[in-house]
Parts: C-alpha cells; structure tokens; sequence
C-alpha cells in the first residue's frame, strides 16, 4: 500500500502566486508598456504643458525681477521740476534750489539737468525737432536720497514749493503703486494660468490612466485573480505616470530654457524703433533668467512628476475600487 506525500498535495496559497507574480511584473513585464500610446503620446502632451508652465512661470519671475529693480530705484530717487526759463536767470534759479536741496538732511547727492538734458528725455516719445527748443520744457533736478535715513517729504516738499514757486518736488509715489499693481496682477494671472495648466494635467493623466487600465483590462484581471493587491497594481501605474512626468517636464523645461538663452538674439532681431527696444530693455531687462529662474524651471519639472503621480495613484484606485464593488 503506497503512502500519499500531503505535502506535496497542499494547494499553492493565492498569496504566494500574487507575490511571485508581483516579483514577475515588477522586474520583467511592466503592466503599461512604455511604447504604449499612453507613453509616446502622453509624453508630447506633457512636454507642452511643461513648457507653456516654464515659460508663464520664467516669464512672472522676469517681470517680478524687473519691477524689483524699479521700484528700489524709484525709491532711492526723487526730482524736482522747475520751470524753464531763458537766460541766466533760469539757471541761476536752478542753482539755487540745487544748494537749497543739497543742505537738507538725508539727501545724499542733487544734479540738475540742463535744458538739453530735458529735451533728450522727451526724445523717445516726440522725436528730435527744432520746434521743441521753443517750448517750456520744464528742467527736471535729480535727488539721490539717503534710504537709511530719508528726509521728511512731505515737508521738504511743502517748504521747497512755498519758498520757489513754479517747482513741483515728486516723490515717485505714483509710479511705486502702479509698478507694484501691475506685478501683483501679473503674479496672480500667471498663478491662475500655472493652476488652468496643472488641472488640464491631472485630467490628462486620468484619462490616460483609464485608458490602460481598460486596454489591459486582462492584466489586471489576473492580477487581481492571482492576488495581487490594488496598491501594488496603483504603484505599477504610478512608476509608469511619474517616468512620464520627470522626463516631459525635462523636455518642456529645457525648450523653455532655450527660449530664455535665446531671448536677447530673438529681441534683437525683432525690427522696432531704438526707442521701442530701449524701453523694453528698461522694463523687463534683457528677458534672460539668473540662477533663480532656472530653479523656477526645475520647481516645474518637480510639480509636473508630482501631478502626475498623485492624479495617476488616484485615478487607477478609484478606478480599481469601483471595479472590485
């Protein structure tokens, strides 16, 4: 009578099958093929939308960078517009107020203009014409002020315009609040469009995510049949999704890095007047991005793997969870 080895007639426990089939497609079979159209495809849509975040994120940098420079320039500056006259005795006014001017506490240095110098100011927006020697362009007295230590403004600005009538002291307020509103807007656009972007993303994600699941609906299947638990089915989709993101976020950061490189040449080739292209250079500089900015570009291809992990973690478990009820 022949004995029977039970061991050998134990069934093999579905957890052992689900681990050996983990192991298996952890190392060999990856559930989402990477020349899958979720892959190739997927990869260009996130490249643009990387790269249309960089350049609205590098750009508000710029522009934030430019309006910081303006504005501690503004600051530390105040004029005086006196009224122009001919003959000595304008200039001699102008004298005058400039040592009134430099005597006052908290002002580091005073330079007055001279008529020539008020005309080129004016240049850019009239052109240069012999009829504007005729007109009572108002000569201007630039103040460099001590920031550590201003003077009171408003009173100096009230003594000087009593004492010299026909001279207007201008503090720059005016410019300050606009430069400062018009930041302010640009920053929450650009956060408003980084947002539109990042959501337009996730969406991405998700119907890509639910797209391979329903084209490897029989994957799954015996994944699920075998043992294999949801998180490690998630985490399969999230290794494939966050691949994705880190190298189109590479490949739209480094197109917009490009641009930015590029942009001195690019603003030079552009055909303008002189005085169009000075302006644009005074407002926002040469548009190429120090080391901060390119750490901007790097916080986009962060932000881009993240969305993608987390959209793809929560679009397949729910996916999965509403399958398995």
């Amino acid at each position: 009578m022949s004995t029977v080895n039970t061991q050998q007639s134990l069934p093999v426990p579905i957890e052992a099958v689900g681990q050996g089939a983990a192991k298996f497609a952890r190392g060999n079979a990856p559930i989402v093929p990477p020349g899958s159209v979720t892959g190739r495809s997927l990869t260009l849509v996130i490249s643009i939308m990387a790269f249309l975040a960089s350049l609205t994120a590098g750009g508000v940098y710029v522009v934030f960078n430019a309006a910081s420079v303006w504005t501690n320039n503004i600051s530390s500056e105040i004029t005086v517009q006196v009224q122009s006259r001919s003959g000595d005795a304008g200039d001699a006014k102008i004298a005058e107020i400039a040592k009134f001017l430099s005597d006052q506490n908290g002002i580091r240095q005073v330079t007055p203009f001279t008529r020539e110098q008020s005309l080129k100011l004016v240049e850019p927006w009239i052109g240069k014409s012999d009829v504007l020697k005729n007109f009572a362009i108002p000569r201007l007295i630039a103040i460099e002020i001590d920031r550590d230590n201003p003077p009171e403004i408003a009173t100096l600005k009230k003594v000087m315009e009593a004492k010299y009538p026909g001279s207007v002291l201008d503090d720059h307020g005016l410019w300050r609040a606009e430069i400062r509103r018009l930041t302010r807007f640009l920053e929450l656009a650009g956060i408003g469009m980084l947002l539109l972007m990042a959501a337009a993303t996730g969406a991405v994600i998700i119907a890509a995510a639910t797209s391979a699941l329903a084209s490897n609906k029989e994957i799954v299947s015996v994944l699920n049949l075998v043992g294999a638990e949801e998180k490690f089915i998630a985490k399969q989709f999230e290794r494939h999704f966050l691949k994705v993101g880190v190298k189109a976020g590479f490949v739209g950061a480094g197109m917009a890095a490009l641009v930015f490189l590029a942009m001195p040449y690019i603003t030079e080739g552009m055909r303008g007047s002189a005085a169009a292209e000075a302006e644009i250079r005074r407002l926002v500089g040469a548009g190429t991005l120090d080391l901060g900015g390119y750490a901007v570009l790097v916080t986009i291809v962060v932000a881009v793997a993240a969305i993608c992990k987390m959209t793809s973690r929560y679009g397949v478990r729910r996916i999965l969870n509403q399958q398995n009820t």
